[in-house]
């Protein structure tokens, strides 16, 4: 046995890894699977795999299982590498090893004109050093986001590991905790391949790279305490600010769930209001739900505010008062022109409710026309709200767009999308329009958003019958993920189905492998509501996909079959026949080679009866070698010799090349070495021949592996120096085997 208990670096942990591989290869009487084959066997990057092996990555917990179970390691190794990869992980002497962290600084533009909010900022000041997690909390409109965004800017620069702003989106369909890590982890430098399968291990990577390093997150409109604990750092030099709606379940992110929040501090902070009691500002007792418990260190309520014993903490906002809104609304509109008119300007400031966000839509609106006097902005407060006065002076063609962005499901639309909603017809213009008036904004060059309270105004403004009108158009042109539930909600099949295969490339590249698994769900019951069963053994074999990047094996497996007999039964011998294989390949990563045969054979016959020679012999590759698994030679070599065979006859020198090499191992898994080595230098001599580089590398250490002395160095050599001119992780690994 490999014994992994006593492992404590990652240095270590890789050297058991190549004994694994080694010993795996004895076992089958071949030479080790190179990197190349465990790529394409796994669907992970050559050089990730290389990193692995080579003591640079971490393996993710879940492609250390796959890995481990690949090289034959049993059930007690496998627990025992598992219990070392998380004591590992935990000790500060791997940090240094764990993949580039980038230093982002992912921040919206600054609020411009922002004015007031001191006593917040200056509570931020206080609460900022030690704290873990910092909850801006308060209604709708009350600027939570433009303090967070203001504040972001102001202390950026303390933060050696970059800035993150993140949405996630609680005022309308919340971010995923699995999709906000993924983005996190984006930004920290993390490519899509190698990112860990669940929140649990995407969240300790998280933490491990947040405690590195100093990153402020700016996690913008949670949706509840459940949603931000993953995406909290690690506890170091990282902050999280949060923002947030007043309700019990996000404020409570600022306490960990200690004490829900359903009132407010005073402006003196001499008592927080929690549920049925005022806590005293000096800390005497502290309320959580339903008792009281003494102040003994483990929470305290503090002027202004109301930490926790994790560090983490809550500033409350409300409307802010007169005097910074007159200083904001003279940030946007000038000094001159408040101070000229003192009266329509309390007027304003009353009609806005004292809410920043109504406040900077009126300011924006005035703005934009110098001459208009602010009595008679005055005035028409006195009859509307500020979201309806500004929009009622907004174009036709603006007025539709805006209605257009509260009938869309996406958060933010690009220009194509406002394109759709107005049909091409003024979509610059009315993009600047709403720009201008503060009704949407920019948050990256060409993509426009519009805040929660604006979206329910919009919809509020929007006909039924424009809205179903426009829900239609948005779905016949939608190619984003965000359009499926919208397809399906409007019984629009056919289009839900194509805006599902549209995505699933991108969400595969990006990682997005829950969102690829729901748009295929989608697509799978769009297809059945069409009685389309080509469109669904599509969406049936692509949802496998999705599910095999997310370690579900079985979910993968029972999906492939499904699709397999869909595309029989629709008589397409073909697919199912590919269906087949990829079964096959599936079975093999679990070992299971008696079951991966059957579906080799089913495969053949279906690619004969389809007339497919390409197909057949690769078929015929896979079942030779898991019935060398199996330990059935005659099968083994019948099936080998079959598919070189049908590679010289499709003339494809490529192919037969790597045939040569396939029969290698194969004859090497039977234990019959001269037979292998023959095969194994045919196929380095066609490499050569073909100027396959990086093929007549693998080989030559493969062939290498199966010797000894002079003969193996000198095959060594000449794959490290090809490695070495194609700057190729496995490099390493032969020097390695040089002692160099």
């Amino acid at each position: 046995m490999v014994d992994p208990s006593g492992v404590s670096t990652l240095d270590e942990l890789s050297g058991l890894l190549r004994d694994l591989r080694r010993r795996q290869a004895r076992r089958v009487r071949s030479s080790p699977l190179t990197f190349g084959e465990l790529a394409a066997r796994t669907g992970w990057p050559h050089a990730a795999i290389g990193a692995y092996f080579d003591g640079h990555t971490l393996p993710p917990a879940e492609r250390l299982d796959a890995l481990l179970r690949l090289l034959g390691a049993s059930p007690a190794e496998c627990f025992a590498f598992a219990s070392a990869r998380t004591r590992i992980e935990s000790l500060s002497d791997h940090r240094a090893q764990l993949p580039f962290v980038a230093h982002p600084r992912r921040l919206p533009p600054a609020p411009p004109g922002f004015a007031g909010r001191a006593g917040a900022v200056a509570r931020l000041d206080t609460l900022l050093p030690g704290a873990r997690a910092v909850f801006i909390g308060g209604p709708a409109g009350v600027g939570k986001t433009a303090l967070a965004v203001h504040y972001g800017h102001r202390v950026a620069d303390r933060f050696p590991g970059g800035a993150v702003f993140l949405d996630l989106r609680g005022s309308g369909t919340p971010l995923s905790a699995a999709e906000a890590l993924r983005i996190l982890l984006d930004a920290l430098g993390m490519a899509p391949a190698d990112l860990p399968l669940g929140v649990a291990a995407r969240t300790g990577l998280f933490r491990t790279l947040t405690a590195r390093r100093g990153v402020l997150l700016v996690l913008d409109d949670a949706a509840d305490a459940a949603q931000v604990r993953p995406l909290l750092p690690a506890a170091g030099d990282s902050v999280a600010l949060v923002t947030g709606r007043l309700t019990d379940g996000a404020a409570s992110v600022a306490l960990d769930a200690a004490v829900p929040i359903d009132g407010s501090v005073s402006v003196d902070g001499s008592a927080f209001v929690a549920p049925g009691r005022v806590v005293p500002a000096d800390g005497s007792a502290f309320v959580a739900p339903g008792r009281v418990v003494p102040a003994d260190g483990s929470a305290f309520v503090a002027p202004g505010r109301v930490v926790s014993a994790d560090g983490s903490a809550a500033v409350v906002l409300g409307p802010i008062d007169r005097t910074e809104a007159r200083a904001m609304l003279a940030a946007r509109m000038g000094a001159e022109r408040v101070a000229a008119e003192p009266e329509a300007v309390d007027h304003i400031i009353t009609a806005c409710g004292r809410s920043p966000m109504a406040l900077a839509v009126v300011s924006a609106r005035v703005a934009l026309h110098p001459d208009l006097r602010l009595s008679t902005v005055a005035d028409a407060l006195g009859e509307a709200t500020a979201f309806s006065w500004s929009y009622d002076l907004l174009t036709p063609a603006a007025r539709h767009l805006f209605r257009g962005f509260g009938a869309h499901p996406a958060q933010d639309l690009s220009t194509i999308d406002a394109g759709v909603i107005l049909a091409g017809k003024s979509t610059v213009d009315s993009l600047t329009e709403l720009a201008r008036a503060q009704l949407i904004t920019e948050v990256r060059p060409g993509r426009y958003a519009m805040h929660a309270l604006l979206r329910e105004h919009a919809a509020a403004r929007t006909p039924d019958a424009e809205r179903e009108a426009l829900e239609d158009r948005i779905v016949e042109h939608g190619s984003s993920f965000a359009v499926l539930g919208l397809a399906m909600r409007r019984r629009r099949y056919r289009d839900a189905w194509r805006i599902a295969d549209a995505v699933d490339n991108h969400l595969d590249a990006t990682g997005r492998w829950d969102d690829r698994i729901a748009a295929q769900e989608i697509a799978i019951r769009a297809a059945e509501h069409l009685g389309a069963p080509a469109l669904l053994a599509r969406a049936q074999r692509a949802q496998s996909a999705a599910y095999l990047r997310t370690g579900q094996h079985e979910a993968a497996l029972r999906r492939l079959r499904e699709a397999a007999d869909c595309f029989h039964a629709q008589g397409d011998p073909a697919a199912a026949a590919h269906c087949r294989q990829d079964l096959a390949a599936l079975l093999e990563s679990m070992a299971r080679f008696a079951e991966a045969i059957v579906h080799d054979e089913l495969a053949l016959a279906l690619f004969r009866r389809a007339g497919d020679h390409h197909g057949q012999a690769t078929a015929h590759a896979a079942a030779a070698w898991h019935y060398a698994q199996a330990g059935r030679a005659a099968e083994a070599v019948a099936h080998g010799e079959a598919a070189l065979a049908l590679h010289r006859e499709l003339d494809d020198p490529h192919e037969v090349a790597a045939a040569l090499a396939h029969l290698g191992r194969v004859h090497a898994a039977l234990g019959e070495r001269e037979r292998s080595l023959e095969r194994l230098r045919a196929a380095l001599d066609r490499y050569t021949e073909l100027g396959d580089r990086l093929d007549e590398a693998d080989t030559a250490t493969r062939l290498g592996d199966a010797l000894d002395g002079a003969p193996a160095i000198g095959l060594w050599r000449r794959a490290h120096a090809i490695y070495e001119r194609l700057g190729h992780p496995a490099a390493a690994t032969v020097a390695a085997r040089l002692g160099i």
